[in-house]
């Protein structure tokens, strides 16, 4: 079953595949409003955005922990059938390639 703590994890995951791992968003807190029109929605506040750098440090604030942070992350991530049906596995090395295909990979 999907829960809807699931997108926020494969949004995190997505965020750092599509950047080509240098930017992970994360620490995703909010309400998900299931009553929203036309769809149910999350409302989110103050993500922690860690940005891998060589020679900069805390891009994004102080939350910015930078690999340190993207390491954390992975620790505790589970893929969830979200980030399945994204195609987010580390296994799967073609997915840049589908959705550059798509029109949708810009950074």
């Amino acid at each position: 079953t999907t829960k809807p703590s699931d997108y926020l994890q494969a949004f995190s995951h997505f965020t750092y595949l599509y950047t080509n791992k240098k930017v992970l968003v994360c620490d995703l807190q909010g309400v998900y409003n299931a009553e929203a029109k036309p769809c149910p929605m999350f409302e989110l506040t103050d993500p922690a955005i860690h940005y891998a750098s060589k020679h900069r440090r805390m891009v994004f604030g102080r939350t910015d922990k930078g690999r340190k942070g993207h390491g954390l992350f992975f620790e505790t991530h589970k893929c969830n059938p979200i980030c399945k049906f994204l195609a987010l596995s580390r296994r799967n090395k073609n997915w840049q390639k589908k959705w550059r295909d798509a029109g949708l990979y810009g950074l």
